[in-house]
């Protein structure tokens, strides 16, 4: 079984608070909404739609299984849409629209 500090943080990116409350958030981690306690989470994120990093302790990740067996954190969604092969063309709406009188 391997070792770890009670303190030590996981990291998730693209968090997205849902809802929050005194005591605790209610977060959108990958494709999960949970609870987590604040005083055991860290970051820059307080408030319904407050969204960037979060760091939350791992015991708390590993109980709301939000990280695998080898301790990694779940993938965003986001992350596995950004690397789609896409290219965004302009189509201007005006071409369409008969002349202005």
């Amino acid at each position: 079984m391997a070792t770890y500090d009670v303190d030590d943080l996981v990291t998730f990116r693209d968090v997205t608070v849902i809802k929050a409350t005194v005591p605790a958030l209610l977060c959108r981690i990958g494709k999960r909404s949970v609870w987590l306690p604040r005083w055991h989470v860290s970051g820059k994120l307080w408030c319904s739609g407050d969204r960037g990093t979060l760091l939350v302790r791992r015991w708390v990740a590993r109980e709301r299984q939000l990280i695998d067996l080898q301790g990694a954190p779940i993938p965003s969604p986001v992350a596995a849409i950004s690397r789609l092969p896409a290219q965004l063309h302009l189509v201007r709406r005006d071409r369409d629209l008969p002349p202005a009188k």
